[in-house]
């Protein structure tokens, strides 16, 4: 069996997709990796970009936008990878990520779901793990990204402290989550019923209750170009954030949670 899978999911990407690519192919090594890219249905010109400079990835195109999950689930179906990497198409690989994270899971069979730093294109600090959702974790982390986003030189420094050493978390972010295949189908996958949003927490939640950890890696880096993979449906984004946010609350969280977060969503107008 293959060692490594690294799946991408796709739509309306052309503007980075050939950057992303070029350096997963820089560290391709066929023999080890393989590559599956499933296009939701894109209206650019992907698909060719893809199919002209990529010939060794496989190809997977959808005839509708299935969103970050389903896809993500029909990759695997196609994969033969012991682990699975998921990988955001707004990404660029500085260094060897796919076998560094790899190579822990191998040595720590504790270990389900790893995740790398994430950093910006000047290589600061992006928020991209944490404790998984609740009220009280909500309202922490939006703190925590109103600090990064207006004074960002400052608190990415500090985000960075924080998050130095390699450490057990609540999520790691799904731009780039690497997870056992075993694990995952035991699991069943991504939770279909998440378009895009939540997801990757939702994963990480199950899998910790299967006594598994959710591990955050931050000697390995990868870019993050931000919002690169929701480019062409940004109208949307806002929509696909709250049902997420809400099904998330309705299933893990219990009703009193849930009620809360509707009575919040309606009074602020955000639904």
């Amino acid at each position: 069996m293959t060692c490594l899978s690294i799946i991408l999911v796709n739509y309306n990407g052309s503007d980075f997709l050939h950057d992303c690519l070029n350096t997963v192919e820089i560290f391709f090594d066929q023999y080890q990796y393989e590559v599956i890219i499933v296009d939701n249905f894109s209206e650019d010109d992907s698909i060719r970009v893809i199919q002209d400079n990529f010939p060794l990835f496989k190809l997977i195109c959808s005839p509708t936008n299935l969103g970050f999950g389903k896809a993500n689930n029909l990759a695997v179906q196609y994969s033969r990878g012991k682990h699975l990497l998921f990988l955001n198409t707004d990404t660029i690989l500085t260094e060897n990520t796919p076998k560094i994270l790899s190579d822990y899971l191998k040595r720590n069979k504790d270990t389900a779901i790893i995740g790398s730093r994430v950093a910006f294109k000047d290589n600061s600090y992006q928020l991209s793990a944490g404790n998984l959702p609740s009220l009280a974790v909500e309202l922490l982390d939006k703190i925590r990204y109103s600090l990064d986003n207006n004074c960002h030189s400052l608190f990415s420094k500090f985000y960075d402290r924080q998050y130095s050493k390699v450490q057990e978390v609540g999520w790691v972010t799904g731009a780039c989550l690497m997870m056992r295949r075993d694990v995952f189908e035991q699991i069943g996958g991504f939770d279909e019923n998440f378009f895009m949003y939540f997801e990757d927490k939702d994963i990480c939640k199950r899998v910790k209750k299967l006594g598994y950890k959710v591990i955050y890696h931050p000697k390995t880096t990868i870019i993050h170009l931000l919002g690169g993979s929701s480019h062409g449906i940004k109208k949307s984004v806002n929509k696909y954030y709250r049902d997420s946010q809400l099904y998330y609350y309705q299933k893990h969280l219990g009703k009193f949670q849930t009620n809360i977060l509707k009575l919040y969503l309606r009074i602020s107008g955000k639904v």
